[in-house]
């Protein structure tokens, strides 16, 4: 409950802050306010240095440009907080809900404040607490655009949705924080931990990465454009792209290709995409029959159930691709790398060749993996019948219950391979 002599403060604060008669600027520096309840009061400007306000209802208030240095605000209430441009640097924010806030601007450093002591010299207020620690802590939505976090603790924490857009993150440890729908733009995650995180959707447009630990990380669906990702520890990293993330003329030669195989060729145009850069981007049931990608880089691609009836990959690298249940008929692989891609239930039987008016005109067009590298792929069920598979290399693969009938094997390699109910060429 909010004392008369609080309620004297805020009014004088709200009098100094319209330049009002009699008006003082609030301090609450030092002061004992755990538990209160300051819902939706206007403290912005106000002092409130080494406050302990631990456990405080602050849902709502306005704090802009509020001197929050080594404040204790553990397990408070800050839904829809304004914490815009304050200082909160040192502040403990353990357990805190900042779900909805607004810290846009807000500092975030470390922090330590010294204080005289009874007995004489200084002592530490809050020194146990002296950086940003918020385990398991909500701040969901917030807006955290320029942020200072360095080696801010936020383990587990929620911050979906969340705006930190150029936050410095230098050596902030973000492991298993949830961080879906984030927009990251331009954060510096140098040295930063984001193990186990979830990215999903998130906006990581030109964020710098080096020694960043990602391992284990959830990337689907996100905005990569301009990352070198080359500085950071994958191992173990779930990466999806989704088409529509891609850079505008990427996705939009996909799309056009889309069109031109839906109108039998009167709209859009065919995709030329040899050599592009399309590592982890999910193609799945598109239908990209007859495109050129010859030597593209699709390492950990998908295209789970796609079309690829004709489509040149000749000299692809599609390494741990997944390509279950694909149509691949007539495809050309020719010098592909798939090494333990995943093609399991695959048609890469010959392609019906047909006429101008769609009717078969009793020739084929075997689908070419010569020299292709599959080793350790998995083909279980896949359908091969016809291919062109001489001197391609199915090491270690499995082959189990795959249709081999009527192909070409000269000098393929299949040491180790599984072929248990494999039907191979005669």
């Amino acid at each position: 409950m909010i004392t008369q002599e609080i309620q004297l403060t805020l009014a004088r604060h709200s009098r100094w802050l319209t330049g009002g008669t009699g008006g003082a600027r609030a301090d609450f520096s030092l002061r004992e306010l755990t538990g209160i309840d300051f819902g939706g009061a206007d403290l912005s400007q106000a002092k409130l240095t080494g406050a302990q306000l631990a456990e405080a209802v602050l849902s709502g208030v306005n704090f802009h440009k509020a001197d929050l240095f080594a404040a204790d605000l553990r397990n408070t209430d800050l839904r829809g907080a304004d914490l815009s441009n304050s200082d909160l640097r040192g502040t403990q924010l353990r357990g805190a809900d900042l779900t909805d806030a607004n810290l846009f601007g807000a500092d975030l450093r470390d922090g330590t404040l010294m204080t005289a002591a009874e007995e004489g010299g200084t002592k530490v207020v809050n020194a146990e607490l002296s950086s940003l620690e918020m385990e398991r802590g909500s701040l969901k939505g917030a807006n955290l655009s320029g942020a200072r976090l360095s080696n801010s603790v936020l383990t587990q924490t929620d911050l979906s949705g969340a705006i930190l857009t150029n936050a410095v993150l230098t050596g902030a440890d973000l492991s298993g924080a949830m961080l879906d729908g984030a927009d990251l733009s331009g954060a510096d995650l140098t040295g930063a931990s984001l193990e186990g995180a979830n990215m999903g959707s998130a906006k990581l447009t030109g964020i710098i990465v080096k020694d960043t630990n990602m391992r284990g990380v959830k990337l689907s669906n996100t905005s990569m454009e301009g990352v070198d990702l080359s500085g950071a520890d994958l191992t173990g990293a779930e990466i999806v792209i989704s088409v529509d993330s891609l850079p505008d003329d990427l996705r939009d030669t996909i799309r056009d290709h889309e069109a031109w195989m839906a109108s039998f060729g009167a709209k859009g145009k065919r995709a030329i995409l040899d050599n592009a850069e399309l590592d982890n981007v999910d193609f799945s049931g598109i239908n990209l029959s007859g495109a050129s990608m010859a030597g593209a880089s699709l390492t950990g691609a998908r295209f789970l159930g796609s079309s690829l009836n004709m489509t040149d990959l000749s000299g692809a690298n599609i390494y741990k691709g997944k390509l279950d249940r694909a149509e691949m008929n007539g495809i050309n692989l020719a010098g592909a790398d798939m090494t333990e891609a995943s093609l399991q239930e695959a048609d890469i039987s010959a392609a019906d060749i047909k006429d101008r008016d769609g009717n078969s005109t009793g020739r084929s067009w075997p689908a070419n993996l010569s020299e292709a590298n599959l080793t350790r792929a998995n083909l279980t069920a896949a359908l091969l019948c016809g291919a062109n598979l001489s001197n391609s290399n199915f090491n270690g693969a499995n082959l189990r219950g795959a249709d081999l009938s009527n192909a070409t094997i000269d000098g393929a390699r299949l040491q180790g391979a599984i072929i248990t109910e494999a039907k191979l060429p005669k």
